[in-house]
């Protein structure tokens, strides 16, 4: 099971992550978010992480030029795109696409024009004003597991290193994804809940 934490900005976090057992760590590369990693944050995480695990960029409704490039400038694994995004944009990305979705139900999921076997993150529903992207609300067990049993998906939305566990054994999810409830302050993380978060999620898968 893939283990993510996420809105990483610091080289001493992102080495937390990694030792504690995290798959991939994530680089929010959209300014207007509270976690957003600039140039200089984005390379230190990269290179404490040092190909130990895979960086993800997070973006919103970017281009497939936007993304190539911070591929190119990172060394990114993957991408993760929310917001509006044509499903062609799968084909002209140089890296695999995770879809993040914020969704209120199994129809959000199925109205999507994107690939059926392109990775899946899902969040819940943003507040009206908000960003599409992490929500920090916990979304509902039972909608995600009814989406897990026919997609591959990443579980995010409030997930801690106290819940996470439970979250697992309900949903069987192919994934998890944690950032703000591993925080003291939005955007700064704490280094023992993310040591705690992974640990929780790898005992549980």
């Amino acid at each position: 099971m893939i283990v993510k934490v996420c809105g990483v900005r610091s080289a001493a976090i992102a080495e937390v992550a990694v030792q504690s057992g995290a798959d991939w760590i994530g680089l929010v590369l959209e300014p207007r978010s509270v976690r957003f990693a600039d140039d200089d944050a984005a390379c230190a995480v990269v290179n404490a992480v040092h190909g130990r695990a895979g960086v993800v960029g997070v973006f919103v409704s970017p281009t497939p030029e936007q993304t190539n490039s911070a591929v190119d400038r990172y060394h990114l694994a993957a991408v993760q795109v929310h917001g509006e995004c044509d499903p062609g944009f799968a084909e002209a990305s140089s890296v695999p696409v995770i879809r993040g979705l914020n969704i209120r139900g199994v129809a959000d999921v199925l109205a999507d024009a994107w690939w059926p076997d392109c990775l899946l993150l899902l969040d819940s529903a943003p507040d009206p004003d908000g960003l599409p992207g992490g929500t920090g609300k916990r979304l509902d067990p039972g909608l995600a597991a009814q989406i897990a049993a026919h997609r591959q998906i990443i579980l995010a939305g409030g997930l801690g290193p106290n819940d996470v566990a439970d979250v697992i054994a309900r949903v069987h999810p192919h994934g998890v994804d944690a950032s703000s409830a591993l925080e003291v302050a939005p955007g700064e993380k704490d280094s023992a809940l993310v040591a705690a978060f992974v640990q929780a999620a790898r005992a549980a898968a």
